[in-house]
């Protein structure tokens, strides 16, 4: 009889460990900010990038479209990375400072307060030297970056895939 509840007694014990640190799993995944795990509304898309940063969709006429400080933002987005707090962006049929270009490169740096736009790859990599970015990010789709955070509840940029 004494074996029987020792027994009992331990299974409860086990039992109650492991709920509690299920539950303590669980938490985790309410402490992430929300700007990072909301998919968008019904007759629109969304992809968190670094807040407050998103690319959003409203049409496929127009593409994905990213809003930058003030009222100016980048329409037609065709690639992005997020990488150690910069985003980095490629646009075809886009416009760049005021000006319709074929493509343009980004780089936004939030923390610094930086968006800077560029008409040529090789201005853009030279940007990227001369802050200290020795190796140019890979760019991801942004429909496959799209696919992956619907079916994911935050994007984890080191397993997308083109």
């Amino acid at each position: 009889m004494k074996n029987t509840s020792l027994i009992s007694i331990l299974l409860i014990i086990s039992l109650s460990i492991l709920s509690g640190s299920c539950w303590r799993t669980s938490d985790k995944k309410v402490n992430v900010d929300k700007f990072y795990t909301q998919k968008g509304e019904w007759d629109s898309g969304r992809i968190p990038l670094i807040k407050p940063y998103e690319a959003v969709i409203t049409s496929k006429e127009f593409g994905w479209f990213i809003n930058l400080d003030g009222d100016t933002g980048l329409p037609n987005i065709s690639k992005v990375a997020v990488k150690r707090g910069v985003i980095y962006l490629y646009n075809i049929n886009t416009i760049l400072h005021g000006i319709d270009v074929k493509q343009s490169w980004h780089v936004i740096i939030p923390d610094k307060q930086i968006e800077k736009g560029f008409a040529t790859h090789q201005e853009y990599s030279e940007y990227l030297s001369n802050i200290g970015i020795k190796e140019e990010p890979q760019l991801y789709d942004i429909k496959s970056v799209a696919d992956y955070f619907e079916n994911h509840d935050v994007i984890d940029w080191n397993v997308i895939k083109n």
